[in-house]
């Protein structure tokens, strides 16, 4: 991206000398950049993250171009870019499910099809998956959650500052069942929009379902079905994949009033024609199958989810989708080459020695914290001292047994997948959790925290400049990655966090005037948030109750970091050459490098949209 990361770690080029660093320090250390970066026409957004992203990307390209011929990989990837034959199958692939969706004759046959997508393409008004039970995270268990909509959330369907969109979203509606020549796609359009408008506004709000003890609704199959009236559950989960009656599953949202979740798209469901739920499930089918389509599918997707709703002016190139669909369908088996080819030992060495400094720091600020009682911080230094940090990738990699890809059939091969790594959700269910894998693969650039299992992850893919160089400035490395570290920690004690045990148990371990303490301090935290206005548009706010995970992050990471340099610091003689700011005090040097680190990292530019 123009960027000249020097020996040291810092991009140089992107400093903006004319602007003082103790006005604007974001705008003194990236204002070069700023001016003259221009986001991507294929992108929504061009940052630290996505300039890390495309690298990783070209790097996936050439590994998949090289990948044996014949294998699950090269299979994949050749199927990806045999567009004439895509081209020329046209819709074929997807008709046979679309012709099922056709022949619904009644709410029994809906509740079939829709628990089979979870097998294939299509989309089901529940969402139905498998994973760790928070009150026994060694546990797999089975969940369940609203889902049906296919606007990003609730608040397109019902607040006006999104009405553009959602008339966008018609108008996307019925050009896609006009194209399969499904009867009556403008007065199916519409009964879709009313469908889906329904379901928002019984879907929960984000900020509720951050809180994990109120998403956390243990039952029966049975229960279920009487608490949630209206729907065919039974055929449901035969359809979905023989679970029994008497399984155990979470509900995320269930409850009463307005957004009552699940209940509530049941009933929405049970009072629906049966033309309606086909054009939905229809609609839907297309839909979610466009991508892999001919052409003028992928021309008419990308028009609505790309340009219209995310401000997208260029469809990215087809090698590029390829390499995003195969992280998806397979990301284990791309992961594992990439970590071998691309991630080196010393890079795993060098983030241990940072992660444990930065442990120490937290440790020792846990120690100070004047409001947190005995009780709790010890406790709180348990949950600590065994945090894991894991890096680069897992220990398992999924091998894919039994799945076999043809290097002429992109859509099979991606339902294939789909089935594939249903059936392992399946086999999981009930059985013992191995903390061996990863959800999410080392190709993303990204870090987690994972309060099941009361770890960290730092995924091989974020590990290179400008977020860490091995050989770069200490101080630039604390203040970049050193953050990221210390951002994943405070995950571990933020609002969600904090209400997982050491052994990532949704656990109560805190003294009630602590807890209490705790929320005041948050609420004070987040009425600063919800007063920012720069950069934001006119009469937008943010809301601090569904940002304030990531804000307590941030701070905790920034602050934890700058103690672990500080630390460092005392340990080590240091000295940067040359200065980075001339004609300013040496004395600071090293914070100066710090925080440069910390905004070069967070630089970036979106779309309106």
């Amino acid at each position: 991206d123009g960027a000249d990361i020097g020996a040291w770690g810092f991009d140089l080029a992107g400093v903006d000398p004319t602007v003082h660093p103790g006005d604007d320090f974001y705008r003194y250390a990236n204002g070069k950049w700023l001016k003259k970066t221009t986001i991507p026409g294929d992108r929504t957004s061009w940052s630290s993250f996505t300039v890390v992203s495309e690298a990783v990307t070209q790097q996936l390209k050439w590994l998949l171009g090289n990948a044996t011929s014949g294998s699950l990989l090269g299979n994949f990837y050749k199927s990806w870019m045999e567009e004439g034959v895509v081209n020329q199958l046209g819709t074929s692939p997807m008709r046979p499910s679309l012709d099922r969706v056709a022949k619904l004759k009644d709410a029994a046959e809906f509740a079939g099809y829709v628990g089979s997508t979870n097998f294939g393409f299509g989309n089901s008004p529940f969402a139905f998956y498998v994973g760790a039970d928070p009150e026994n995270p060694k546990m797999y268990v089975a969940k369940l959650d609203t889902s049906g909509l296919g606007l990003p959330d609730r608040d397109y369907y019902l607040e006006d500052s999104f009405a553009a969109y959602k008339e966008a979203y018609g108008v996307y509606i019925e050009k896609a069942l006009g194209m399969v020549d499904w009867p009556d796609a403008k007065g199916a359009s519409e009964r879709v929009l009313a469908f889906e408008g329904k379901i928002a506004k019984v879907t929960w709000p984000r900020t509720k379902l951050r809180d994990p003890v109120k998403t956390y609704n243990k039952m029966t199959l049975a229960d279920l079905a009487k608490r949630a009236p209206g729907f065919a559950w039974e055929g449901f989960f035969r359809a979905v994949g023989q679970v029994p009656a008497d399984a155990t599953l979470i509900v995320s949202s269930i409850g009463d009033g307005d957004d009552n979740g699940v209940p509530g798209v049941a009933g929405i469901i049970g009072e629906a024609d049966m033309a309606t739920l086909r054009d939905w499930a229809a609609f839907h089918l297309v839909s979610g199958s466009a991508p892999y389509l001919s052409h003028p599918f992928v021309e008419a997707y990308f028009d609505f989810y790309g340009k219209a709703l995310s401000g997208q002016k260029v469809l990215q190139a087809r090698w590029k989708r390829a390499v995003s669909s195969t992280k998806s369908a397979i990301a284990d088996a791309l992961g594992e080459v990439y970590v071998k080819q691309y991630f080196p030992q010393k890079s795993e060495e060098q983030m241990d020695e940072l992660t444990a400094l930065l442990k120490k720091a937290f440790a020792a600020r846990i120690q100070k914290v004047p409001w947190m009682g005995t009780e709790t911080k010890v406790k709180a230094l348990e949950k600590l001292a065994r945090f894991r940090f894991e890096v680069g990738g897992p220990k398992k990699y999924l091998q894919y047994e039994g799945l076999v890809f043809k290097d002429d059939e992109l859509y099979a091969n991606l339902e294939r997948a789909i089935a594939w790594s249903w059936n392992l959700d399946l086999r999981r269910r009930g059985t013992p959790v191995d903390d061996g894998y990863w959800d999410t693969p080392p190709t993303e650039v990204n870090a987690f925290f994972d309060p099941l299992k009361n770890r960290c992850v730092f995924l091989a893919a974020i590990l290179q400049p400008p977020f860490f160089m091995p050989e770069g400035d200490p101080s630039v490395n604390f203040g970049a990655i050193g953050s990221v570290i210390g951002h994943e920690m405070t995950h571990g004690f933020d609002d969600q966090g904090r209400q997982y045990d050491a052994d990532g148990r949704l656990h109560d371990w805190w003294a009630p005037e602590d807890a209490k303490e705790f929320k005041t301090r948050a609420a004070a935290y987040g009425s600063q948030f919800a007063n920012f206005t720069q950069g934001l548009p006119a009469g937008t706010r943010i809301n601090p109750q569904l940002t304030m995970g990531e804000n307590i992050a941030d701070l905790g990471g920034l602050t934890i970091a700058l103690d672990a340099y500080h630390m460092w610091r005392g340990a080590h003689a240091y000295k940067p050459k040359p200065p980075m700011m001339e004609g300013f005090s040496p004395e600071f040097e090293g914070e100066r490098r710090f925080f440069a680190g910390w905004e070069q990292v967070w630089r970036g530019k979106h779309t309106p949209s």
